[in-house]
């Protein structure tokens, strides 16, 4: 199995089906996809003939949306972190994820990245020359921080907040056959 069915399988199992908190700013959401990701995919691929209701939406065409929109961690060696990242970006956006791992490479490295939330080649490679492991660690330190900081800007957010620190905590397992550190 490859990085990204595993980083598919990971952050599947993290998002779940169907939901509708009125709480959630993102609205409906449907494997992780939200109303407003779907209108735009239909928009540019109205060929593929995805529902128009996110709540139609099939684990199969959120993962054809992921393919194309969120995977771009084919450049990071440790398939644990490009998994993480993923799932980050999926939760967070991808920008976001790029981010957190800027702010986990300051951390472990002394703070000398812009954190613009930009996947160049500086980014690749210094994430490249981490300990894997460590990486992970400060990636999920970063997550959970992020997520801190959104319940203090939106206490409104704080229904989230046990499910959010959960999600930050969780650290994928990929098979030893992949180089996994």
């Amino acid at each position: 199995m490859d990085v990204l069915s595993l980083a598919l399988r990971f952050t599947l199992g993290n998002e779940g089906g169907y939901s509708d908190n009125p709480a959630d700013p993102g609205g409906a959401t449907n494997h992780g996809i939200i109303q407003r990701n779907l209108d735009k995919w239909n928009g540019a691929h109205p060929e593929l003939g995805f529902p128009g209701h996110v709540r139609d939406l099939t684990q199969a065409q959120a993962e054809a949306i992921y393919r194309s929109e969120y995977w771009r961690w084919d450049g990071i060696t440790a398939p644990t972190v490009a998994i993480k990242l993923f799932d980050i970006g999926v939760n967070a956006g991808p920008s976001t994820a790029v981010k957190l791992l800027q702010k986990a490479l300051n951390a472990l490295q002394g703070h000398w990245l812009e954190v613009d939330g930009r996947l160049g080649p500086m980014t690749i490679a210094t994430a490249n020359t981490q300990d894997a492991d460590a990486l992970l660690e400060a990636i999920c330190v970063a997550q959970a921080d992020y997520y801190r900081a959104i319940v203090e800007r939106n206490p409104s957010q704080s229904v989230f907040i046990k499910g959010w620190l959960k999600r930050a905590a969780l650290k994928p397992e990929v098979p030893n056959a992949m180089g996994a550190e």
